[in-house]
Order: structure tokens, then sequence, then C-alpha cells
């Protein structure tokens, strides 16, 4: 956690903070249980079953993800990194003494020269397996909502039961509320134009109201899709291409991303300035 830690201090991070994380063991009844059950609970009250804590303060922290790449990127452009929005089509391929090097890449039909090619392109892997065949991406689609019940919470739980959601509550009030992922498959929507289904979204809202009584109030301000990127085998792709000199690959994370993504991107950086990764 330091290594989050150190960078919200540094870039001035408002939603990083440390909490609480229970499982929670739900029936669905919907009744409220003995008190001895919920003692422990902040905001669960409705059909529990049992709970177990997971971690406190000592071991749990928390960021908003728009945030922190946000920022990471605004720090990025102070040092005078630039960002280009485009569909990279190919990869242009010349020979070099130790393997095949990359010129370049082809972006909407323009070739922009590259001295370093990184691959960290999420779910969306096509071109990464011009590069790395035996890395074939999967995209599992996993629906939110965001839910507004009057206070801050500082409890995330992930639940046992019900389709075994989860619910991160955040220091602005919203909760972030996941589960039921679809099977993995190859992603063919468009970043940014991911269909959102009703019904999935529905079906978080319902089962937060059989699980707690403050959720049964709380207003739905937000509702969303998203694909966590996984490799065929689920263990991230790091590391320099084989057979290339100058490519380089980072994916694969998972649910994991934004845990990993401080370490991920150091290693990395380490492995194409110094030859090898050692932090």
């Amino acid at each position: 956690l330091w290594v989050h830690e150190e960078v919200a201090k540094k870039l001035s991070l408002s939603s990083y903070r440390r909490l609480k994380c229970q499982s929670v063991a739900v029936d669905g009844t919907g009744a409220k249980p003995a008190g001895a059950k919920l003692k422990n609970l902040e905001w669960t009250d409705l059909g529990v079953r049992g709970s177990r804590l997971m971690g406190d303060e000592s071991t749990i922290a928390q960021v908003h993800p728009k945030e922190l790449c946000d920022a990471m990127w605004n720090h990025s452009e102070r040092q005078g990194s630039k960002f280009l929005k485009g569909v990279v089509e190919t990869l242009c391929y010349e020979e070099g003494d130790s393997g095949r090097r990359i010129s370049g890449v082809v972006v909407d039909g323009q070739k922009i020269a590259a001295d370093v090619l990184i691959l960290s392109m999420g779910p969306w892997g096509e071109v990464l397996q011009q590069a790395v065949p035996a890395c074939g991406m999967l995209g599992v689609k996993y629906h939110s909502v965001l839910m507004r019940s009057g206070r801050v919470l500082n409890e995330a739980v992930f639940f046992s039961g019900l389709g075994d959601p989860e619910v991160y509550p955040r220091n602005d009030g919203n909760h972030y509320v996941t589960g039921f992922p679809d099977p993995p498959r190859v992603v063919k929507e468009i970043p940014g134009e991911v269909e959102v289904r009703e019904d999935m979204c529905s079906r978080l809202v319902k089962t937060m109201q059989q699980v707690s009584s403050e959720m049964a109030e709380a207003e739905v301000t937000t509702k969303q899709s998203c694909y966590l990127p996984f490799t065929r085998d689920s263990v991230p792709c790091m590391g320099k291409a084989p057979k290339h000199e100058n490519v380089y690959v980072a994916t694969g994370h998972g649910c994991w991303g934004i845990l990993l993504s401080l370490a991920s991107g150091k290693a990395i950086s380490e492995l194409i300035v110094d030859g090898k990764a050692t932090s």
C-alpha cells in the first residue's frame, strides 16, 4: 500500500483513504437477524448469515481509478508527454541485429514513428497478437451502479450469496456496486461505447435492497459497464516481447489493474531504461 499512499500524497488525490473490508454471507430473505450477527457490520443488516473481517485500515486502502489515472497523466504531461487518441491498426517492422524491431505503428492510417513500443490496451488486444501471437486477450464484462444513501460509508463488502456482488463505498458519498460478470469473450465493442444493459443494473440495485435497509432507500446516480482484461490463462502478461528488440507488454491484470498499476509501470520503465526490473 505504501506506493499508492506515496503517490496519493504527491499528487494530492482526494479519494485515497484507508477503510475496512468484510466478507458477508447472505440468504436473500431480507429479514433482519439477531443483533449478534450485525454487531461488527456497518451497513449490511438484512438476510445476514455470518461475516468475516477481510482487512482493516492497516491492510486495506482505496483510490478512485479515474482520479488516479487523470492525475498520473497530468503529471506526465508536465514532464513533456503528449497524448494522441486513435486506433492502432498495425505494427511497422524493420529487421534488427538481435530480432524484429518496431519502427512505428499505423494509427488511423498514419504511421507514427517509435523508438520503443509498449502494448497495454486492456481487452482490445488484436494488435498485441501481431507481436505476441500466444497472448490472446479476453474481456470479462461487468456492470456497475453508483448509489447514494446519504452518508459516507467506511466498509467495503464482498457478499457470498445472491450472486456474490461487491460494494466499494467511496469517500464522496457514492457506493460503487458491481457483480454478475458475463463469460469471457473476445471484445468487439468499441471503447467508450460499451453497451449498458438495464436488466443487469436493476439486478444489482434489487440485490442491494435485499441486504441493506440503508441501500433500500439509496438513490441510483449512475449505471455503467466495462470490460476487465484477462489473458487466456488469467495471468498478467508483462515483459519484453519474445523475438523483439524494442517491444514491451503490460496487460491482463484483470480486476487488480489499479492495485498493480503503479508497480507494473515502474517495473516496465526499469526494464526499458535499465534493461532489468529491480524494484
